[in-house]
């Protein structure tokens, strides 16, 4: 009877509409007339139930893809003031309609980051033009992947430890055991990993510390173990060493070694970090431990995950 309107008007309900523990006789007869024409009686909401049909398009879309070539990191807000500062004939877009039109481009959202301006100077663009067009020893053009090793090191430190928010009861306290300064505890990783497409041929040799960095005598140890495992599981395999040119990278005991074990070595351009394989490896592993910290309390646990 009440999507007739006809109990509308009970003495318990205006009792309790006096009481205001009833909706009033308007609310009643909107969302009626709302659950007849719509079949629901959902909120409306200021946005999110309308759709923006205006898109951008014309010289604004143009302006649009220039600006983020230049400017990837833009926010979306400095691409909305951009775009209208240039065409102030339309009004601003809206934040969905810059996304939209981003997706038609195919944009994605990506985490950044930043080349050394050293990188572009025109000695470090020549060695890096070098290194990927020119031959051995200059560059590694014409290598097989499945004969190049890429080598690196990198730091893990517990940073996130010590979070500063948690959820616990009001009469409680918010507390855990862990380290307590940021950055106390950590692990250095030199690893060596291989392209080789072929099944069961490609792989990364490394080894952990947790205590000090990586300095010459500890890089050369880990370089003569790396040889000798290449000796033992890829015999008469002779391999082309790529990495960044770090001062123990390029000391002659290290490239003594790797040349008398019968391999041979290309250092990339200066401030690529982005033309290593490895990187993107450190990279993958930094995400995975960011979001798996499942038993990692202390370096010891940081190295067994």
């Amino acid at each position: 009877m009440w999507q007739n309107e006809d109990d509308l008007e009970e003495p318990r309900l205006v009792q309790l509409r006096h009481q205001k523990k009833f909706p009033s006789l308007a609310t009643c007869h909107r969302w009626i007339h709302q659950y007849a024409t719509e079949g629901n009686v959902l909120p409306k909401r200021d946005s999110g139930n309308r759709f923006a049909t205006r898109e951008v398009h014309g010289q604004d879309i143009v302006n649009l893809a220039l600006y983020r070539m230049c400017r990837p990191k833009a926010y979306v807000d400095e691409v909305r003031a951009y775009v209208h500062n240039r065409n102030i004939a339309n009004p601003p877009y809206s934040r969905s309609q810059i996304y939209r039109a981003e997706q038609r481009f195919g944009l994605y959202r990506k985490a950044a980051s930043t080349t050394s301006d050293l990188a572009y100077s025109a000695a470090n663009l020549h060695k890096r033009e070098q290194y990927w067009s020119h031959a051995f020893p200059d560059g590694v053009d014409g290598v097989s992947t499945r004969d190049v090793i890429d080598l690196d090191e990198s730091g893990y430190k517990l940073d996130t430890q010590n979070r500063s928010f948690g959820k616990v009861t009001r009469d409680k306290r918010c507390d855990a055991r862990g380290k307590y300064k940021k950055g106390d505890g950590g692990v250095s990783l030199l690893m060596a990993i291989s392209g080789d497409e072929r099944p069961g041929q490609a792989f990364s040799f490394h080894r952990t510390f947790t205590e000090g960095g990586t300095d010459l005598w500890r890089f050369y140890n880990f370089m003569l173990e790396l040889c000798d495992w290449l000796t033992e599981h890829r015999p008469g395999h002779s391999y082309l060493s790529t990495m960044d040119n770090l001062i123990i990278h390029t000391h002659p005991v290290i490239l003594n070694l790797i040349y008398f074990r019968g391999h041979c070595v290309v250092f990339r351009a200066p401030y690529w970090s982005c033309d290593g394989a490895i990187e993107y490896v450190s990279n993958t592993l930094q995400t995975r431990l960011q979001i798996d910290q499942i038993g990692v309390e202390n370096e010891y646990g940081l190295v067994n995950k």
